[in-house]
């Protein structure tokens, strides 16, 4: 028998540890019976995937938002910029409005120049605007109004009060990511619930080596902030871009079961991302319209269907391609913009 306060406990466990010790689940829970409890979770298709902490990797989120000027499929976006967008995201009631999610190396630019020319030289885009995220809080996804026999939120599932971020233990030592460290996060983005032998195998190394690198590196040097708990199926991702930087607005947002991240952006905006289910979307739309008439700010909000597949919504996990066996994140300008070419002439060529 599954006690949903001691599954809810677990998932939340999971959020901060992952669940591939558990006999550490079992330990911090309580719960004797654990295997049991991830057992049914497993049943019901659970995906656990890493939330990588960016600034220690060595990387910055670049939120981008594009008017196309002409036609595109998402996924050439993640040709024409080298690989380096994790999200590329259509909007289903403006369909020239794309937004792209960039990661790229701290303290470079190089995409800017692949933008521009895309719109300057190649006229694929009308105009964009990139923000630089300075600060981001993590959440997880809440289960307390969920039907875990359903797989489906309760109807009016807004809480009652604000949710608080997933705070890991956090370094400000000087140590740097490896190769390995890296790769195995960019592997468990793309094979979510790969196991610690799978990974072994693409990385060509022991299954104990890549445990010490797991629990000494990742774990232990806090190069993941959470991880990100999916029980059920979701129909859409919103993205919601606010024109405000206020603490306690945020505060409010975590009050939608779904929010996932809050990033704060330079050009004082807030965006957020939150995932969901049909028929919960009208009490997103309706509580975020609630607040902006309660504090007084102005958004503009974005809806990505999930299916058809890649035709609203592309993700990548990082960009470890472009880090290297020495521990650097290696790209230059001119290989960027060689890359982008090839890629264009793809692209130009469907028309």
């Amino acid at each position: 028998m599954i006690d949903n306060s001691k599954l809810t406990a677990i998932i939340h466990l999971i959020e901060h540890f992952g669940y591939d010790n558990i006999e550490l689940l079992k330990e911090l829970s309580g719960v004797k019976n654990v295997e049991d409890y991830i057992n049914f979770l497993e049943e019901k298709k659970v995906r656990v995937s890493p939330s990588p902490n960016f600034k220690r990797i060595g990387l910055t989120f670049y939120h981008t938002v594009i008017d196309l000027n002409r036609k595109l499929n998402l996924v050439d976006f993640y040709y024409l910029l080298n690989g380096f967008p994790i999200g590329i995201l259509r909007d289903v009631v403006v369909a020239n409005k794309v937004i792209l999610d960039i990661l790229f190396p701290s303290g470079k630019w190089a995409f800017i120049q692949i933008l521009d020319y895309l719109r300057d030289e190649a006229g694929l885009i009308n105009d964009y605007k990139v923000y630089m995220e300075y600060e981001r809080e993590v959440y997880s996804i809440n289960y307390e109004k969920f039907n875990f026999n359903e797989l489906k939120f309760y109807d009016n599932f807004i809480l009652d009060k604000p949710r608080e971020p997933i705070y890991l233990r956090y370094l400000e030592d000087d140590f740097k990511p490896d190769w390995y460290d890296v790769v195995m996060i960019g592997k468990r983005q793309e094979g979510v619930n790969l196991t610690f032998e799978q990974i072994a195998k693409a990385l060509g190394i022991s299954v104990d080596e890549v445990k010490n690198h797991y629990y000494d590196h990742v774990i232990g040097k806090s190069l993941i902030d959470a991880f990100y708990v999916y029980i059920g199926k979701y129909d859409y991702r919103i993205t919601l871009i606010m024109n405000t930087v206020k603490k306690e607005v945020a505060k409010e947002l975590t009050r939608i079961p779904t929010l996932m991240r809050i990033s704060y952006l330079h050009n004082d905006k807030i965006y957020a991302l939150v995932v969901g289910q049909n028929h919960v979307l009208l009490d997103i739309l309706s509580f975020i319209n609630k607040l902006s008439y309660d504090y007084d700010f102005t958004y503009d909000v974005f809806i990505h269907p999930l299916n058809p597949f890649r035709e609203y919504t592309v993700t990548a996990s990082l960009p470890y391609e472009h880090f290297s066996k020495d521990g650097k994140w290696e790209i230059s300008l001119e290989e960027m913009m060689n890359n982008m070419k090839k890629a264009l002439v793809n692209v130009l060529k469907r028309e």
